[in-house]
């Protein structure tokens, strides 16, 4: 595991930077907001992370060749409304019957790129920040999650490399693909690998003594109530914000903090020990600089859905125009830039002699 070191960026900035380039994308489809968006994704992810990190475009482009012809392909066959008609299919044709139209290839190829700038954000988000940091965030209730949510993650890369060593591997012996009945040879291993890791892990954990509670520790029913109800006002602000009513969202949002801090104040569900740290980390003026750059995009989305939320959508429907939005909400969503500014990589740096 990564120490963290006296350079690295607080984990509640990358957070925050996650959130403020991931909301755009989730209450608009507007091309020109997901090309930007796209840009500075790719400028923070070459500057800000490793080499190890960041690696290169080509993932990108495999997520986009798979994420976008299936965007297209399913809004084609299930939206039959627009006026540019490609071809009509049979109404008798359950499902995809009808007019197949330019319109609804167009917002399907909106969606597919939404969903690829919407994996670049998580992707740099997760390599950029300290998961060790992130678990010491997390109130003593979620030591068990967070835990489990950090082994899950870290079995994703050694999932990957197996993958490419029993491939290789079964390749030197000959295997070759022609049907399904060659992934058998593949998928034995790699299960196998998987659940011999699983167990040394559940072992490593059990003797660190990873899930030991309390004798006197019992379900609190309110606090469960509490969560609950703190996860549902959290989703009905977001769906508030997403068709524009911001003002309610801020409300029902300041209600669901209010309960969650007034949880974990009153000190009920420290089911799991404190996690013990031996370096604490400073917030620093580069923190404070991402903060106030992800936060002017947040207030700009919010005050936009509440005015103006033509300015972050864009509807092909039902004819095709050019996209047009306000220019000072593009000025503003680059303040998410930010980050390539104040946070490069040392690495990144070429040294000269």
């Amino acid at each position: 595991m990564q120490a963290p070191s006296e350079s690295s960026i607080d984990v509640r900035a990358w957070l925050l930077w996650g959130a403020a380039a991931s909301l755009p994308l989730i209450t608009g489809r507007h091309p020109l907001i997901l090309l930007e968006l796209l840009i500075i994704v790719i400028v923070v992810r070459s500057v800000c992370l490793p080499a190890q990190g960041r690696q290169g475009c080509g993932w990108l482009l495999h997520v986009a060749t798979i994420a976008v012809p299936i965007g297209v392909l399913f809004n084609m066959m299930t939206v039959h409304v627009g006026e540019q008609r490609l071809f009509t299919i049979p109404d008798r044709v359950p499902i995809i019957g009808g007019a197949v139209t330019w319109n609804a290839a167009a917002y399907g190829l909106l969606s597919g790129l939404s969903i690829v700038v919407l994996v670049a954000v998580g992707t740099t988000v997760a390599a950029a920040i300290e998961w060790t940091a992130l678990m010491r965030l997390l109130p003593n209730r979620a030591g068990g999650l967070a835990v489990a949510g950090s082994v899950a993650w870290s079995f994703l890369p050694q999932l990957a490399r197996s993958w490419r060593e029993i491939r290789e591997t079964q390749a030197t012996r000959g295997h070759q693909w022609r049907g399904v009945r060659d992934f058998v040879p593949l998928m034995v291993p790699l299960l196998a690998g998987g659940l011999d890791r699983s167990v040394t892990t559940a072992e490593v954990l059990e003797a660190r003594g990873f899930g030991v509670r309390a004798a006197s520790n019992r379900v609190d029913r309110f606090e469960a109530l509490t969560v609950i109800a703190a996860l549902t006002l959290a989703v009905a602000g977001l769906y508030l914000l997403a068709v524009g009513e911001a003002m309610t969202s801020l409300g029902i949002m300041g209600l669901c903090v209010a309960m969650v801090i007034g949880l974990v104040w009153s000190g009920r569900g420290n089911a799991w020990p404190g996690a013990t740290c031996y370096r604490r980390t400073a917030w620093t003026g580069r923190d404070t600089a991402i903060t106030v750059g992800a936060l002017i995009p947040l207030v700009t989305i919010a005050t936009a859905l509440q005015l103006a939320p033509e300015s972050l959508r864009y509807d092909p429907y039902p004819d095709l125009t050019f996209p047009q939005t306000q220019p000072v909400i593009v000025l503003l969503l680059a303040a998410l830039v930010i980050p390539a500014i104040v946070a490069p990589h040392s690495g990144n740096q070429v040294m000269k002699r």
